[in-house]
């Protein structure tokens, strides 16, 4: 009996003493602070992937706690933790913090992510970083023009909607739509990518991308998108490799052969025909509408879409400033300087793609060059797709 109760006592004092010797849990383990944003791809996918595998490897060592940008208070207090420990560092979502050190969600984050734990674990004592007093105008009155429109030109780069266009002038260009016309659809398309980022930069359309189903869409669309582009990609390469057996421009697969051409005008194209009348050259006036009207829908989509942490340096101080100071003309001016940066690049592609649908000299140059052409198209439609299936 005797022995019984020291053994119990023994195995008491040890768990005692494993106890005591132990890492904080719980509540009192020092925190790890996540800075994300509603519309950041990188966020959710870190917080998926990445985080999970950071609790179960620090697990009780640790707590993590997540603030949303869009949260005023949330994005007082990041900034105010870069002001006081890291005035350099480049507010690339998501952002951690941790024992007054910061890292940004860029490069190999859970390497970055476990050095930086174990960094601020071996210091011991937490510094606790709740800053709430940044000063939001003086942020602002240190904007400058360039560099807002620096950071929309560099978010502008958007491969889906340069896809969407592209796809759009050539249809409507087989489907025998004038310059004029496809004029009026390119830029109906850069006008409501325009003005659908300037409402996700005044937050209009966070509730969304708090939904979990809204998610599961975007990684469809764009795994579908990437898919297409390998498609073209690979009918790129056969034509490339049989223009160079052959020296034969007719027959090449990545063109829309008649069939094809009326398979997608009588399924997909229903308010995209063109309306004769009588005369055999007039169009109906409710016909161009509904063009229009289909443009601007596919153009929203994209852009909610396809929304991925931009303007996180700027738009969150802009729609703050816009919202609650004196100084909304100068903010308005911003945010529009910001989108207009951020269509530039569309434009261009929609310039080039106009160019070739309706360039009788250019087609003459892809013609005379069409081994080179046909090389670029898969160099590019290969390294879309990858990089929109990678990212879905």
């Amino acid at each position: 009996m005797k022995n019984k109760n020291i053994l119990f006592l023994a195995a008491v004092s040890f768990l005692l003493l494993g106890i005591t010797l132990s890492p904080a849990y719980g509540d009192d383990a020092p925190a790890l602070l996540v800075f994300h944003s509603p519309n950041c791809q990188r966020c959710l996918k870190v917080k998926k992937e990445i985080i999970p595998r950071i609790e179960a490897e620090f697990k009780g060592r640790i707590r993590i706690e997540y603030r949303d940008i869009a949260d005023i208070k949330d994005y007082i207090s990041m900034l105010g933790l870069k002001e006081k420990y890291d005035k350099d560092i480049v507010l690339e979502l998501p952002l951690f913090f941790m024992n007054g050190k910061l890292l940004n969600g860029t490069g190999d984050v859970k390497a970055n992510l476990e050095g930086l734990i174990n960094a601020s674990l071996e210091e011991g004592s937490e510094k606790k970083g709740e800053i709430l007093g940044a000063d939001l105008v003086s942020h602002f009155k240190d904007i400058r023009p360039l560099a807002v429109a620096g950071a929309g030109l560099t978010d502008g780069i958007n491969p889906c909607a340069f896809t969407v266009i592209v796809f759009f002038m050539s249809y409507l260009a087989f489907q025998g739509y004038r310059k004029l016309e496809l004029v009026i659809v390119g830029l109906s398309f850069i006008f409501t990518v325009f003005l659908t980022y300037f409402l996700i930069g005044l937050g209009i359309f966070n509730f969304l991308y708090r939904l979990e189903s809204f998610w599961v869409l975007t990684k469809i669309f764009n795994v579908s998108i990437g898919i297409f582009s390998l498609i073209l990609g690979i009918l790129a390469i056969y034509d490339l490799v049989r223009f160079s057996r052959t020296q034969d421009a007719e027959g090449q697969l990545l063109q829309l052969p008649k069939t094809v051409k009326n398979q997608i005008h009588s399924v997909i194209g229903r308010h995209y025909r063109k309306v004769k009348e009588k005369d055999g050259q007039k169009r109906s006036p409710l016909g161009l509408a509904r063009l229009v009207l289909g443009t601007l829908i596919t153009g929203f989509l994209v852009s909610i879409l396809e929304a991925v942490c931009t303007g996180q340096l700027y738009l969150p101080t802009l729609a703050f400033i816009l919202k609650t100071t004196p100084l909304k003309a100068k903010a308005l001016v911003y945010l529009v300087l910001y989108n207009v940066m951020f269509v530039i690049p569309l434009f261009i592609i929609f310039l080039l793609a106009l160019l070739g649908v309706t360039s009788s000299a250019f087609s003459q140059f892809v013609r005379k060059h069409l081994a080179s052409v046909k090389l670029l198209m898969a160099i590019i439609f290969i390294s879309l797709g990858i990089f929109l299936v990678w990212r879905g």
